[in-house]
């Protein structure tokens, strides 16, 4: 039974479950929730209708994915200091996640490490946080 898209949300959580293993293949996880499994099944209809991504674009998505499971996401207002040639350097994060250093914006904590000792360190490193 394939649910076109716009009844797919109006579908039983039974109709969705058997939609589920009747496109993927095996049982939905289990705690997976309705509007979730609504979403990957228009997904998994829309890729199957007019093409999936290009390879660019995959490899750059996995890309972007990795690099936010990685790195984590600090709250704005967090500080932090480092003492580096006997001056303390202080590095806020703003409210759009960029790291503020003497009215200069970073959009790494490692860039702005290099504005502070000139050379390529690791912002985490440097600063002593564990990502």
């Amino acid at each position: 039974m394939r649910v076109d898209l716009d009844g797919l949300a109006a579908s039983s959580r039974e109709a969705l479950m058997y939609e589920w293993r009747e496109v993927v293949g095996r049982p939905p996880p289990k705690h997976l929730s309705k509007p979730l499994m609504v979403q990957i099944l228009g997904h998994t209809y829309q890729r199957d209708t007019v093409g999936g991504y290009t390879k660019r674009l995959d490899g750059r998505l996995k890309s972007a994915a990795r690099r936010d499971v990685l790195r984590p996401a600090f709250k704005p207002g967090s500080r932090f200091a480092r003492e580096y040639h006997g001056i303390t350097h202080v590095v806020e994060v703003s409210d759009d996640g960029r790291f503020m250093w003497k009215d200069q914006s970073f959009k790494s904590l490692s860039h702005t490490a290099r504005a502070i000792t000139g050379y390529n360190v690791s912002g985490f490193q440097f600063f002593g946080v564990r990502p």
